[in-house]
């Protein structure tokens, strides 16, 4: 049911004061505005100031008729949605349709019955207060519409990182049995070639003495020796050696650090140890930053505390890539003392009655653009290039730090870089 909107505002147009008080005695008993004009361009300047809900404009006035003031209301932002009644002695049919054309909603004829002209204006003012309601059930509609695609885009992204951590568990359980394989055959090798390097120096060193030296054996093996470059080879087997433990090392470090990122669906607290994540999210991203950006970590000693390991990756992993990318897209020159850096500290800090750990994390770029700090947090908001980034990172991250009662601050400026402060309480809040 439409309600009798009143309190309205009405505008009266006529140059006739007789019609202006009549109108405007009989609509202010029914409870509207009035508002009466006795000229159009009174009555344009008035609108354009302070627009009415409705205007009843007569057509034959001085100066400017009542087409033309329709046509210029018609043509201005401020009140092209005000529904006009023009009333009129005209009776011709063309008069009314060119009233029509230019905007007016109705049409009443001299001499009026004020029944009608109430009857009219209480339809066109529930009509335009029906126009209003739609009009905002659409942008309503259209808000949430925008909010599931929002929180559609947010499941879907839950859910390629659910399927990740399924998929980093699996390639970190593959990847052990093979690297397990190829560390423990290493180590056997190594003492092989060790047995052998021994007997063979043996040999070379007592070769004169030996039953079966003569001078065709000695020629042989000095020849061989020369064939494969015996010296060469025996000063080479401890490098190899080294690097095959080296990446077998490597290797392991990388599981270790998919196993704790894949453990994203575990909601039990458990105790850790923030810097064994912190290092982990830095395994994860080494190549990427590895001979290119110097990290300088300050780890100081920390109180226990209790969190969700892989989510608490998640959050040190994207802080540190976004560090990583503003460093690599920064194409300014530095010198040797103003190397790339990102720096890694962790103290305990205490807010309140409350005492945190705080990881703050500094790269020595040249900061975030100060219209973009409040919108860094907002899911979706990225300035990278399409296809580079989703914008959910920092979206996610600072909700993973909420659920643990904590905070995620930044600091930014075009001196000191930006720096990401992640602040988690020492023990759950009571």
């Amino acid at each position: 049911m439409f309600k009798n909107y009143f309190n309205n505002s009405i505008m009266i147009v006529d140059d006739k004061p007789a019609n202006l008080k009549l109108l405007e005695k009989m609509l202010s008993e029914k409870g509207y505005l009035v508002r009466p004009f006795p000229k159009g361009m009174m009555a344009l300047n008035a609108a354009f100031n302070d627009p009415p809900d409705l205007i009843l404009l007569d057509i034959n006035m001085p100066e400017i008729d009542g087409f033309e003031v329709c046509r210029r209301l018609k043509s201005d932002d401020r009140t092209k949605q005000v529904p006009i009644i023009f009333i009129s002695a005209l009776t011709e049919t063309l008069d009314k349709i060119k009233a029509f054309e230019i905007g007016g909603v109705d049409y009443v004829t001299k001499p009026f019955q004020f029944e009608e002209v109430y009857a009219r204006v209480k339809t066109h003012l529930n009509l335009k207060a029906t126009q209003q309601m739609l009009e905002e059930k659409n942008q309503l509609l259209e808000k949430t519409l925008s909010d599931l695609k929002n929180t559609q885009n947010q499941l879907v992204q839950s859910e390629k990182m659910a399927a990740l951590g399924v998929l980093t568990a699996g390639i970190a359980h593959e990847i052990n049995n093979p690297v397990n394989f190829i560390k423990t055959s290493a180590l056997g090798l190594e003492q092989d070639i060790k047995d052998i390097e021994q007997l063979l120096s043996f040999y070379k060193d007592n070769c004169i003495t030996c039953r079966h030296n003569d001078a065709a054996v000695n020629e042989h093996l000095e020849s061989l020796k020369k064939e494969i470059d015996f010296d060469l080879l025996i000063s080479e087997l401890p490098e190899l050696m080294n690097n095959i433990n080296e990446g077998v090392s490597r290797t392991q470090e990388i599981v270790s650090s998919l196993r704790l990122y894949s453990r994203m669906d575990d909601f039990d607290l458990k105790k850790i140890d923030i810097h064994s994540l912190i290092d982990a999210a830095l395994v994860i991203l080494k190549n990427r930053y590895n001979q290119k950006i110097d990290i300088k970590k300050e780890y100081n000693m920390m109180p226990e505390i209790y969190g969700q390991p892989g989510k608490l990756t998640q959050v040190f992993t994207n802080i540190l890539a976004n560090a990583i990318d503003a460093l690599q897209n920064n194409s300014i020159n530095r010198t040797e003392s103003d190397k790339k850096r990102i720096s890694i500290n962790t103290s305990v800090q205490s807010r309140g009655n409350i005492d945190y750990i705080q990881i703050a994390i500094n790269d020595n770029g040249y900061g975030i653009a100060p219209e973009n700090l409040d919108k860094i947090f907002d899911p979706f908001f990225t300035t990278k290039d399409v296809g580079k980034g989703s914008g959910l990172g920092l979206a996610i991250s600072i909700g993973i730090v909420r659920e643990h009662n904590g905070m995620l601050e930044v600091d930014s400026s075009n001196e000191s870089g930006t720096t990401f402060s992640v602040l988690l309480p020492t023990k759950e809040e009571k």
